[in-house]
Formats: C-alpha cells, sequence, structure tokens
C-alpha cells in the first residue's frame, strides 16, 4: 500500500506540475529563510557562553543616581581588587585597560622593520588565562602575563609580525615609548562568538609605562572593565546585597560620606552572557547588538514559514476537487477516513521533504550574501550538526503537519456520491478559509514592506541630518609621538597646498566617544558635587575647519608653542544644562585645569542620533591631540591623501600613515541598524515572493475553472479589460482588505520601534499609502498575467476544453 500511495503521490506531482512546482518552491524559500534566521539568532545567542565558566562569569558596572543616570560598561581601577578582599563569594578578579592606539613594529635580524597600528590590545591582570579560558598554542599560560612588559598575541597576528618563525622570545616593539615587549604566548581565538574582541594581550605590571600610577589610585575614574568570577551561579544575589555596604567604605576613601556615596551611584553585577544583547552603557567594549533585533527576525521567520504554509494549504484545497472522483471511488471501495489521511499526509510529507531538500540547496547559494549582509560567518558545514539538522527534520515535520492537516482533512472529507459525481458544494467553508489565507498573508506582507519603508527612512535621517557642522571631505589623520616633531613644517606645507581649505588638531572626532570630565565654576563651594561634561581638546583652527557657528564669544587664540592660560569654548546643551547664565569670561575648572570660558558654540551633534546632544567643552590643547583634521576642497581629497601621505612619511619614513574620513566613522554609527535594514528588506523581498506564488498558483487554477465561461463572454462581446477585471477583482479585493488590516498593526510596532531614538522620522501618510500600492501593484502584476492569458485565449478553443 505504502509503494501505491508513493506512486500516486509521483503521478499527481508529474500531472500538476505547475501546482506542485509552486508548493515546492514556496516551501524550499520559506525554509531557507527561516534557516538563515534561526542561524543568525543562534549566533547571536551564542555570544560568550562557550567559557567554561560563564554562568559565574560578571562584569562589575556602575549606576549614576541623582542628575547623572549614566549607566558604566567601566569602573574604577582598584574596585575589583577591594571587592574581592571584603566579599568572600568572589574568587577572581580580571581587569581590562584598553590603550586605544599603538603603532607596534617588529624587526627581524635580517629585514626591514614592519610596522602596523594596532588597536585591539588590553592590558589584562594574569587571572585572564583562568578566568576566561585563554587557549594557548604556545607558551605557558600560568606565566605568560606574570613579567612586566610581557605581550601575549593571537596566531593571526603572530602570522602578521613573524610570518612561520617561532614568535615565542621575540621583541616587539611599541614605538611610542619604545617600548620593547617580549612575546610570550600565542593564542587561539574562541570558537564560539565573544563581546571581548582583542589581538593581544599585555601584562599588567606593563601599566607603569602607560597610565600615571596617581591616576590608578582614583576611585573616581571609570576607565577600567572589570570582570569577577563567583564562587556559584546562585552567589549573585548574596553579592549585590553586600555591594551598598562596599559602595560605602569603597567610596568612603575618596572621601564621601556615607549618603553621598549611596546617593552618587549603585554597582551592578551584569552577566557576561548578556553583554551582547543587553548592554548598551557608556564606554562599552565595543557596539553591541540589541535583543530586539533577535525578536525582529524570529518573528520575520516565523511570518514567512507561514506565508508559505498558507500557500500550500491554499493550492492544496484548489488542487482537492480535481481528486473528487478518486476519494469517492476509494472510500466506496471501503477506504477509511484515517488510511485517507495518513495517504494525503504521507503526499504533503514527500513534498515537504523535496521542499527541505531545495532549500538546502538555496541555502547554500545565498549564504555568502547573507555574510556579506549580516557581517556574519556563518559555513554550510556549520548545518550537518546533530542539533542543528534535528532543527531542519523538527521544521520540516512542523511545517509539513501545519501546512498538509487541513487539506487533508478537507479533502478525505467528500461524501462518496456527490465526489463520484464531481460536484462541488459551493457553500463549502473552505471557499471562507482560502479568502481569509489569502489576506492573512498578504497582511504580512504589507507589513514587511512598511516596516521595510519606515526603517529606510530612518536611516535617510540619519546619514543625511545636518549635524551641526560640515562632516564632507573631512579627512582625520592618527598623529603619533614623532609625528608632531615636525609638524611646523607640515602646517607651512600645509598653507602652501591650493587643494587644502582648512585643517586642525583634535583630541576625538565626531562620532567616537568624548571622555567625560568634572567641570564647574572655581567660585563653587568647596565639598559641593562637582558635574561632568564631556570634552574635547583642539586649537583656534576647529570651529573654522567644521564650520560650528560661534554664538557669542570668540574663537581661541593662538598659544604656539606654550599654553598660557587655558581657555574653554562651551555648547548651547551646557549652559542650559548647568544653568550657566553669562558664563564668558568666567572661570571654570575643568579636571585639573582652571581657565576662561571665551566662547559660546551651536549645538552640533558630535555623538550618535540615538541620543540627543550632551553639554560639551571644548579646551584649547592642541598637542593633547591624536588627530589632524584636514578640510579637503571638493574633487580633492585623493590629492590631499597622497600630499599629506607623501609629506609625512618624508619627514618620517618610519611613521605608519593612519587616517579615515570622517563621515565614514559617523556611518559606522548606524552599523547595526544597517545591516537590519538590509536584512529585513531581503526578507521582505522572499515574503512577498512567496505570496505571490500562492496568489500565482490560485489565479491561474480559478482562470482554469473558468475558461468556459470566458469563452462564452467573449463570444457575447466582453472586452480583454473587461474579462481581466472579472477574474482579479476577488483577488485585488482580499489584497485590499489584507492592506487595511496591517496598517494599524505596522504603525504601532514601527513606532515602538522608533521610540528608542532621540532623533526619528514621522510615519507620513505616503508611507502608507506606498506600502499598500506597492502591494497592490504586486499582487495585479501577479494575478494579471493568468488573467490576461485567458482573455486573450481563442474563445473556440477555450468553449472545446473538458
Amino acid at each position: 500500500m505504502l509503494v501505491s500511495y508513493l506512486r500516486i503521490a509521483w503521478r499527481n506531482l508529474r500531472k500538476y506540475t505547475l501546482f506542485s512546482a509552486i508548493n515546492i518552491l514556496g516551501l524550499a524559500v520559506g525554509l531557507m529563510c527561516a534557516l538563515l534566521i534561526i542561524f543568525h539568532v543562534k549566533e547571536e545567542l551564542r555570544y560568550d557562553k562557550g567559557y567554561s565558566k560563564a554562568d559565574r562569569l560578571f562584569r562589575v558596572t556602575t549606576e549614576g543616581l541623582g542628575d547623572d543616570t549614566r549607566q558604566w560598561a567601566a569602573t574604577a581601577p582598584t574596585m575589583g581588587l577591594q571587592m574581592a578582599q571584603t566579599i568572600p563569594e568572589i574568587t577572581e578578579v580580571t581587569r581590562f585597560y584598553r590603550y586605544a592606539r599603538q603603532v607596534l613594529s617588529y624587526t627581524p635580524s635580517n629585514g626591514e622593520a614592519k610596522r602596523f597600528e594596532e588597536k585591539g590590545g588590553f592590558l589584562v591582570d594574569p587571572s585572564v588565562t583562568r578566568t576566561f579560558d585563554l587557549n594557548f598554542i604556545k607558551g605557558d599560560a600560568a606565566t605568560a602575563l606574570t613579567a612586566t612588559d610581557a605581550i601575549v598575541v593571537t596566531e593571526e597576528m603572530a602570522r602578521k609580525y613573524f610570518g612561520q618563525e617561532d614568535p615565542l622570545g621575540k621583541v616587539i616593539v611599541d614605538e611610542a615609548g619604545p617600548l620593547p615587549l617580549k612575546v610570550t604566548g600565542v593564542i587561539r581565538k574562541p570558537a564560539f562568538p565573544t563581546h571581548m574582541e582583542f589581538d593581544y594581550l599585555l601584562s599588567w605590571s606593563t601599566i607603569q609605562h602607560y597610565v600615571d600610577p596617581v591616576s590608578l589610585e582614583r576611585r573616581t575614574w571609570n576607565a577600567l572593565y572589570t570582570y569577577v568570577l563567583l564562587n556559584k551561579p546562585q552567589s549573585k544575589s548574596v553579592v549585590e546585597a553586600k555591594l551598598p555596604r562596599f559602595i560605602v567604605q569603597y567610596y568612603g576613601g575618596a572621601g564621601e560620606t556615607a549618603h553621598e556615596a549611596l546617593a552618587n551611584r549603585r554597582l551592578h553585577l551584569f552577566p557576561i552572557t548578556d553583554i551582547h544583547l543587553h548592554s548598551h552603557m557608556e564606554k562599552e567594549l565595543s557596539p553591541n547588538s540589541d535583543i530586539t533585533y533577535v525578536y525582529i527576525f524570529s518573528v520575520a521567520a516565523l511570518f514567512i514559514l507561514l506565508i508559505a504554509a498558507v500557500n500550500f494549504i491554499n493550492i492544496s484545497t484548489a488542487q482537492a476537487f480535481n481528486r473528487m472522483k478518486e476519494i469517492g471511488l476509494r472510500k466506496v471501495i471501503g477506504a477509511s477516513r484515517p488510511q485517507l489521511l495518513r495517504q494525503f499526509l504521507g503526499e504533503s510529507f514527500v513534498i515537504t521533504l523535496a521542499a527541505a531538500t531545495l532549500a538546502l540547496v538555496l541555502f547554500a547559494a545565498v549564504l555568502p550574501f547573507y555574510n556579506n549582509l549580516s557581517s556574519k560567518q556563518l559555513h554550510f558545514e556549520q548545518l550537518v550538526s546533530v542539533p542543528n539538522l534535528g532543527i531542519l527534520l523538527l521544521l520540516v515535520a512542523v511545517i509539513g503537519l501545519l501546512a498538509s492537516a487541513y487539506p487533508a482533512w478537507f479533502v478525505t472529507g467528500f461524501k462518496p456520491v456527490p465526489a463520484l459525481k464531481g460536484k462541488r458544494n459551493v457553500s463549502s467553508p473552505v471557499y471562507t478559509v482560502r479568502k481569509g489565507l489569502i489576506i492573512f498573508q498578504f497582511a504580512i506582507s504589507v507589513f514587511m514592506i512598511f516596516s521595510a519603508l519606515v526603517m529606510y527612512q530612518q536611516m535617510r535621517l540619519f546619514h543625511n541630518k545636518n549635524l551641526g557642522f560640515d562632516k564632507e571631505q573631512q579627512i582625520a589623520v592618527t598623529m603619533y609621538g614623532n609625528s608632531w616633531e615636525h609638524f611646523g613644517t607640515l602646517i607651512h606645507d600645509m598653507d602652501q597646498n591650493t587643494a587644502i581649505s582648512n585643517y586642525a588638531t583634535v583630541s576625538t572626532l565626531p562620532g567616537e566617544r568624548f571622555p567625560m570630565q568634572p567641570f564647574y565654576p572655581l567660585s563653587s563651594p568647596p565639598g559641593e558635587e562637582t558635574p561632568s561634561i564631556r570634552a574635547m581638546w583642539s586649537d583656534e583652527k576647529l570651529l573654522a575647519t567644521l564650520q560650528i557657528p560661534l554664538l557669542a564669544g570668540r574663537d581661541f587664540r593662538s598659544q604656539f608653542p606654550e599654553i598660557k592660560h587655558h581657555e574653554f569654548i562651551l555648547n548651547e546643551a551646557a549652559v542650559k544644562a548647568f544653568g550657566f547664565r553669562d558664563p564668558i569670561g568666567k572661570t571654570y575648572v575643568l579636571d585639573k585645569d582652571t581657565g576662561t570660558v571665551v566662547g559660546l558654540i551651536k549645538d552640533f551633534n558630535f555623538a550618535s542620533l540615538h541620543a540627543a546632544i550632551e553639554p560639551l567643552v571644548i579646551q584649547y590643547k592642541p598637542f593633547y591631540c591624536n588627530y589632524l583634521l584636514v578640510k579637503a576642497k571638493a574633487g580633492h581629497s585623493q590629492q590631499t591623501l597622497q600630499f599629506l601621505e607623501s609629506r609625512m612619511k618624508a619627514q618620517s619614513p618610519t611613521a605608519v600613515f593612519s587616517y579615515a574620513f570622517m563621515d565614514d566613522k559617523l556611518n559606522l554609527l548606524y552599523a547595526p541598524e544597517n545591516r537590519m535594514m538590509q536584512l529585513f528588506k531581503a526578507f521582505s523581498f522572499f515574503a512577498i515572493f512567496v505570496s505571490c506564488l500562492g496568489l500565482f498558483g490560485l489565479s491561474a487554477y480559478a482562470a482554469q475553472l473558468r475558461v468556459k465561461e470566458v469563452g462564452i463572454r467573449k463570444v457575447l462581446g466582453a472586452s480583454t479589460y473587461n474579462v481581466t477585471v472579472l477574474l482579479s477583482g476577488n483577488f485585488m479585493l482580499l489584497v485590499l482588505i489584507a492592506t487595511l488590516l496591517s496598517w494599524p498593526l505596522a504603525w504601532w510596532t514601527m513606532s515602538r520601534w522608533l521610540n528608542g531614538f532621540a532623533y526619528r522620522i514621522h510615519i507620513d501618510i505616503w508611507i502608507f499609502a506606498l506600502s499598500g500600492i506597492l502591494a497592490i501593484l504586486v499582487a495585479m502584476l501577479t494575478v494579471g498575467v493568468q488573467a490576461m492569458k485567458a482573455a486573450f485565449m481563442n474563445p473556440v478553443k477555450s468553449l472545446k476544453m473538458e
């Protein structure tokens, strides 16, 4: 009997080739999209879970209270050590300090020095080898980071500097010192994704070369990332209950009373496995993703699978009438309904398995494009594992059952006598169900079109909004120690270059994280709480280079080569936030520098548009800057780059020339949203494609049923236009209803998403209209092909068809 069922299934697949192809292709595309999204979500959820002690590993974070409610991913240098001494549940403490950027070099005994700009390094405690399971392939994990001036590098970095040579014992030089660093180990990067990305680690005792020992004792300097390992996962609540007492003890050492310490801040233990998707704090190690996007893509996968299942249901129930006589005959000769159910469920699972096979082929084909869009490194081989194959089989089983249960139940419910006569029950609920399913799948499609349009408009706002300064043609060249030695000559050369319109030195570029510094009037009473403000350092040419409007006062005056009096410029947000009244000419203190406010500038967006403009102070300190910012004239960017590189190389032949365009750095702020938008657009396309496949199949079936009717109407004088409208009108009405139903949910969902941005678009009426028009046009083209094909058929031929 099983062989008979398979033979009949194969015959029906061949007999109804178009509908079989639509069913298989629709399910295949749905399964492919589901696999891609499942892999994406699994990768997001895997972050940091590969560490053997992940369930006991937490990052210590600081939450401000009162007027400053920022949450800091970093803490004071000595906090972790003090916690370990006073809280017995903490068994290990590991601190990370990022040294922003370095030029490292290696000179082989018989060759030229290799120099690279490195940004992925940390100074760490020796305990890192125990808490983070570093996988040493060379060197001794127990001692590699105990000696001063020791460096441990990754495999990739070792190959870059040493090629095939054995790295152990080799010396890499930090040219800012110069400081020789001895390679004591080589590690392999984790096989799982982690928020803790690095290329090399320096031993903690080496920090004496980079940080003033006095700063390392400051208890209000949130500069280090502190990770604690607990004795057991359940100890988290115990430790957090002890943190208020610890705060009083720790910050009391900084001169605060118990009330001040508790009123100013809280400490938290943040699970390391939650950092990637749930942490968006001040001074994050790197931009994290968001759990919201995991939910969005999970829902998108479900939607696309449901659309594919709806297609299968609609086409299967439509084709069921073609098999009425077969069902009637089987029932007459004794077939029971359970037997027929097994037959039709089996046929459906054959189609689902065929679709799953095609889905794997499509998955392998689109995976490179998907990796490019999502910045992931997924591989087809990852699918060949017990858990992933289990997921695939579960998907096939669920979709096969979901898509085939109702059609099988409907088909096997035919009564024998009407079935043998081929009579259709026009009052059958299947017609209502089919219409409802068409509305459902197109409502999903319109929802995804609407969402993609809103995302696109929000991204346009990010990239096109006037930020309050000129970001175009701005080239930022990184200035390392030896670059300043010939800066005077470089200035003279730039003044003579007609391709350069202006230049300035600056400590931090818009789009980077601006440091927080205490800022208060000199006349403030002793002991009064000192507020913090975003700070940057620059010279007298910054405002002209970035074209930032000066609202009051004056710009900086040059104090080359020696600063005799500190000067500050404030933005509008600083004046409002601190309640300064006419601050120009008054004396203020920024960290340890006392100076005068000389000007006020218009607010400009120096950070991401996710947040509102914060208070900012600019201090005149040219030689505390990290970048030379050069404004090139329109069309002269490459010429300016070549000029700068040639001049700096001529002055310092061994220097590394590193640059970036400011607009590129600003675009990186929105990389997660850009990736999400691109992926959502792709999945929206697939959703519409699958929906249209089903609509194409149903319209083809409807046209077949009405061939003779169309022939009679044409003989009686109906035009091609009349026939086309007749055959497509009902479908267009269903799509219109789907559009109207999807708009409220789409508007509500995207409004919630937009609330996460300080600067956001308004959802205008044209977005509603365009999403509906696009869906209706696509549906019209899909249905119109079949309608016009029937309308153009020769009526003589159509009247002869059986």
